[in-house]
């Protein structure tokens, strides 16, 4: 049994500062959407940015669910099955 994991990405331009919306994170029923720093920040300095990533892929249910895609108010997120 193959399992699908469909892809996740989020279009940095539209999305801004993660930090400040979460929409999509909070609209995911399964959890799996969380922000991250896009780098390590040097020891004692803040993140200068962050960016939105999937913790397990494997658990999204699209295409029945597309709640993080109809939450998120940039239009941000896009979510695809890969080809085999």
């Amino acid at each position: 049994m193959v399992t699908i994991r469909p892809i996740i990405r989020y279009n940095k331009k539209k999305c801004g500062d993660p930090t400040t919306c979460l929409e999509c994170i909070k609209s995911c029923p399964y959890k799996i959407l969380a922000y991250k720093p896009s780098e390590i920040p040097e020891l004692g300095k803040p993140p200068l940015d962050w960016v939105i990533t999937s913790t397990c892929r494997v658990m999204c249910a699209f295409p029945s669910c597309n709640l993080c895609i109809e939450a998120c108010p940039n239009d941000a997120l896009s979510i695809k099955i890969p080809r085999r």
